[in-house]
């Protein structure tokens, strides 16, 4: 939407880019403008055009950001007077500021992570961010010429891609899909790298180590999918056969990939190489490890479990679980899922699912009323209960 701004100078463009960081508001909150306003700040630094920053500044935007955006927030704000101490302060201001959700990581650890949400492109698009790097520090130096429309498109996706890594770095709190925003400009990065290969001369001959690396990269997922359902419900790589059978099928792709780009105008075969590797590992994924996981990491097998015992319909509890488990057993149950982590004791009785051979924990939590095991879910290591409501005799 920007670059397109940018060629045509159409202030209808403009505006959609303003509607759509509006979106990004109501759907990830305050840190979705941020972001945007990082990106382009950083840009106009790349390019040495500052003024971008104030031509950016559309009065007529803001208003339409301001009408999509905060309706919603103030409806919400009337409704719930806690949700901005709530929203604002603890899961944006405090989740980066301090480890208040318990997940503390290494300043790095965005990285590796970013290198495996952009497989299976990785090689690629590191490669055009180094030629991006170049180009930047040559001009600097004075070397290389302004950048044309081309060249400041692949800076913008450079930046697009390098913002939500660093920032999200300095948060205290990382989970992996903080990352996710720069993932799109990885892509667009690969994409406008590719279109400015295939136009010069030597587009046919890439770089052997680049394609050696690419095909390697392309071709690992397919290991742990054919080893899925054994890695999932054993916690390792199975030895012998299975392990030979899953390197010999990576091999021969990493080869067949290989083979096709050294060839001339193999970089126009690119694509479709590199889906044979992704097509293969998602259908592999999903016949050999369905099963297991859905029943490794998914709720719905346990709600579907605690549904078949129940008389009659009961709030359900949590404790110490995963938080994916909580936001499933919420979702396939249709009713908010308490958690005991939180205080969220429930008064009345109640079913609660906490990790195996908890009970005695949990008995300390509601001292005094009865709690009787229900039964186990041996694919999650989870135990669930039925817990008795306050002031019930523990003997009834």
């Amino acid at each position: 939407m920007m670059r397109a701004w940018r060629e045509s100078g159409k202030r209808i463009l403009l505006l959609a880019f303003y509607g759509m960081i509006a979106l990004g508001m109501l759907a990830k909150g305050p840190v979705a403008p941020f972001l945007a306003m990082l990106v382009i700040v950083c840009y106009a630094a790349s390019v040495r055009e500052f003024r971008l920053i104030v031509k950016t500044l559309c009065p007529p935007g803001i208003l339409l950001f301001c009408a999509v955006a905060l309706p919603w927030y103030i409806a919400v704000q009337m409704r719930n007077p806690s949700f901005f101490h709530a929203f604002i302060i603890e899961h944006n201001l405090d989740r980066f500021s301090s480890n208040l959700y318990h997940h503390p990581e290494p300043f790095w650890y965005y990285l590796p992570v970013t290198a495996l949400a952009l497989l299976p492109w990785t090689v690629f698009v590191i490669t055009a961010f180094a030629q991006k790097s170049r180009f930047l520090l040559g001009q600097r130096k004075g070397v290389a010429d302004s950048p044309d429309l081309e060249n400041q498109f692949g800076i913008f996706a450079c930046c697009w891609l390098v913002v939500p890594i660093l920032f999200f770095s300095f948060s205290q709190s990382k989970l992996p899909g903080y990352v996710l925003p720069a993932v799109p400009a990885g892509g667009l990065l690969v994409a406008e790298y590719l279109q400015r290969r295939l136009k010069q001369a030597d587009a046919a001959s890439p770089s052997k180590v680049l394609v050696v690396l690419h095909s390697l990269i392309a071709a690992a997922p397919i290991v742990p999918a054919l080893l899925v359902a054994y890695v999932i419900t054993q916690h390792r790589l199975p030895a012998g056969r299975p392990i030979l059978v899953a390197l010999a099928v990576a091999f021969a792709l990493c080869g067949g990939i290989a083979l096709t780009l050294v060839r001339p105008s193999g970089l126009r075969m690119l694509r479709f190489v590199t889906l044979i590797p992704v097509v293969l590992t998602v259908g592999a994924t999903l016949k050999l490890g369905s099963t297991a996981l859905d029943q490794t990491l998914s709720a719905r097998p346990l709600a579907q479990e605690i549904a078949s015992i129940e008389t009659h319909p009961m709030p359900l509890a949590i404790y110490h679980v995963r938080r994916e488990l909580e936001y499933g057993l919420t979702f396939y149950r249709n009713q908010l899922t308490l958690n005991y982590d939180w205080g969220s004791v429930p008064q009345q009785e109640h079913l609660l699912v906490a990790p195996e051979n908890s009970q005695l924990e949990i008995a300390k939590l509601v001292a005094g009323r009865r709690v009787s095991y229900l039964g186990h879910y041996p694919a999650q290591h989870l135990d669930y209960f039925w817990v008795a409501a306050a002031g019930t005799p523990s003997g009834h």
